[in-house]
């Protein structure tokens, strides 16, 4: 007999006990529990269980996951235990022990004396790759500065790797939280008082930190460093200068940029994909975080294909962030995880309800971001709260014509973006060889939420508006007779912001001209995508809106009137015979392209009018 935990894995009798009542489970799926309980919480790959368990015969990975879901519900609230390593296959966590190196759960343990690193008194999710390459980069560079968002999870990563390098180090790993050091001269302070509690008062705070460290083997973590970054790039610069046996990971939401820095970026965990099922959903770590965080509230919380598929689509939502996803799932276990997935509009409000235990800034998804915004300058918070209104990627000169302007020159707003990359805020890409910024979806909520605040969203909308219209219209100048795949690839990285355009229109908030051109300098680009349908809806929404308005003459042109209702109608002809008759206001091109999107509409026999 085996026992893990409340687990019993009755060998003789091929039977399972949970809890002391016995459970079904499949043969295979006994033979794979059996198996992982054997190897002692060391990792199974998946190659090995296939060939243990089907021994010659060829089977699909899937019938492996099928297995894995079936242990997982037998396990229940004990269903954590059965930790997957992503591309490479299973393990147990049994008992006391830790598995170093694997994408493990870190079970609790004491830490040794020479170190005051905290219990670890939870499962660690998907960061066993992680916990390794911060571990490397360390032997290679005195500094290593774990970079990223607030709630990413920078601490407990830190925190992990210098709890695996304990033995390496003879004087020992020592933890230095700065969240709470509230003036910069303050920050040297807070480290001789862990290195050196009982140090000469004659002399300096950092004198005490360097005297504690010379001739050692040391390991020094700071955590939580941006609040007081100059102070914190200070202590550390004199300490690797005076002391070559110290080595150093600080956790931050900007690097210090010290020579020879190491600067790792915390990822969010690994979210299912939108076309994933909930076998693969399930074995992704950001799931498998919040049921393991929903069942630790509520023991008996559903883990059936419904509940994993919106599991999945809130960790989307919430990019992965392990804070944001604690969080929601404790809601999800007290509110119904339905509840929560329909909730998620506003999540500030509802995430809520951290651990106590947690530092202010992480009790709440809200307070986390307040703290970030709270760190910037005037005109960084300025930019992040305009852009904002990009909903996915956007380029330089996008942020310069949308943020730019009262008092916030050009220059400032390339300045800000620069900074606010380096601080976690943006997220910088490359597309078709150009670098492109984007927010995640929480921060960028967020920022909408300051933007509103300021009452600064009608301008910013409207700036917004003109600004995609202008980019459409660029794209229609230099279209060809026919739609290119070159220029529908380029248009189709600006049809999230064409769709966040026209949204404007259907919340009322939109310049009805501006509107009605952006629709018709869109109808190649859409005709080409396959999109007409949707464009109808875009053109019936700018005429209900100009149907409303007061003063029809001041909004939009009748030959743009004409132009919408054909393509609203769905009658290409229509449109060619108004092109044909009336002048553009809006110019040639827009028209001619217009209507050579319809007859190339008209030769797609599926064209419903």
């Amino acid at each position: 007999m085996m026992i893990i935990r409340d687990v019993e894995i009755l060998q003789d009798e091929r039977r399972v006990l949970v809890g002391k009542k016995p459970v079904k489970l499949g043969s295979r799926a006994f033979d794979i529990l059996e198996l992982l309980a054997t190897a002692g919480g060391e990792l199974v790959s998946k190659h090995e269980i296939m060939r243990r368990v089907w021994p010659q015969t060829v089977v699909e990975e899937n019938n492996l996951h099928v297995h894995i879901c079936a242990i997982r519900r037998m396990l229940g609230a004990s269903s954590h235990l059965l930790i997957a390593v992503p591309g490479r296959g299973y393990r147990l966590a049994l008992g006391q022990s830790s598995s170093s190196s694997e994408d493990a759960g870190v079970s609790v343990h004491r830490p040794p004396a020479n170190t005051n690193i905290p219990l670890a008194s939870s499962l660690l999710y998907g960061r066993g790759a992680a916990i390794a390459e911060v571990v490397e980069a360390s032997e290679r560079a005195s500094l290593v500065s774990l970079v990223g968002p607030g709630g990413i999870g920078k601490t407990r990563l830190a925190i992990e790797a210098g709890r695996q390098v304990t033995g390496r180090f003879a004087n020992g790993v020592w933890v230095v939280e700065l969240s709470r050091v509230t003036a910069s001269q303050y920050v040297a302070c807070a480290v001789a008082d862990v290195l050196d509690p009982d140090g000469a008062s004659d002399c300096s705070p950092l004198e005490r930190v360097v005297a504690s460290l010379l001739d050692k083997q040391t390991l020094l973590v700071l955590d939580n460093c941006e609040h007081v970054i100059q102070a914190a790039t200070d202590v550390v610069a004199a300490i690797l200068a005076a002391v070559p046996g110290c080595k150093v990971i600080v956790t931050s939401r900007e690097p210090l940029k010290i020579p020879g820095e190491h600067v790792y970026r915390v990822a969010a965990l690994e979210v299912p994909l939108r076309e994933q099922d909930c076998l693969d959903a399930s074995e992704k770590s950001a799931v498998q975080l919040f049921l393991g965080r929903a069942r630790s509230v509520d023991g008996e919380f559903a883990s059936d294909e419904g509940s994993i598929a919106l599991a999945a689509v809130i960790c989307r939502r919430l990019d992965g962030m392990p804070l944001a996803i604690e969080l929601a799932a404790s809601r999800a276990a007290t509110l119904g995880i339905r509840e929560l997935a329909a909730s998620l509009d506003d999540r500030f409000h509802i995430l809520t309800g951290g651990y106590r235990t947690a530092l202010p800034q992480h009790q709440t998804l809200r307070a986390t971001f307040d703290w970030s915004y709270d760190l910037l300058s005037d005109q960084q918070r300025t930019v992040l709260r305009r852009v904002s209104v990009f909903p996915s990627l956007f380029e330089i000169d996008g942020a310069i014509a949308i943020a730019a302007g009262e008092g916030c020159s050009r220059d400032d707003v390339v300045d800000a973006i620069c900074a606010l990359s380096e601080k976690s805020l943006l997220v910088a890409e490359t597309q078709l060889g150009a670098v492109q910024y984007r927010l995640l979806e929480t921060c960028r909520a967020y920022a909408l939420q300051r933007l509103a605040d300021n009452g600064e969203h009608p301008e910013i909308e409207h700036r917004f508006l003109s600004f995609v219209n202008a980019k459409v219209y660029c794209a229609l100048g230099n279209l060809s007779v026919e739609c290119d795949r070159g220029a529908l690839e380029n248009f189709r990285l600006r049809l999230d912001d064409v769709r966040a355009a026209f949204h404007l229109i259907e919340s009322s908030r939109a310049d009805r001209r501006v509107a009605a051109e952006l629709v018709i300098a869109a109808t190649p680009f859409f005709f080409g995508l396959g999109l007409w349908s949707e464009l109808r809806q875009y053109a019936r929404l700018v005429l209900s809106a100009w149907n409303l308005a007061e003063n029809h003459a001041e909004s939009v042109s009748d030959v743009s009137i004409r132009l919408l209702n054909a393509i609203a109608g769905g009658k290409p002809r229509n449109l060619q015979a108004a092109t044909r008759s009336h002048r553009p206001p809006i110019g040639a091109g827009v028209v001619s392209h217009g209507a050579l999107g319809l007859r190339q509409v008209e030769t797609r026999s599926s064209f419903a009018a």
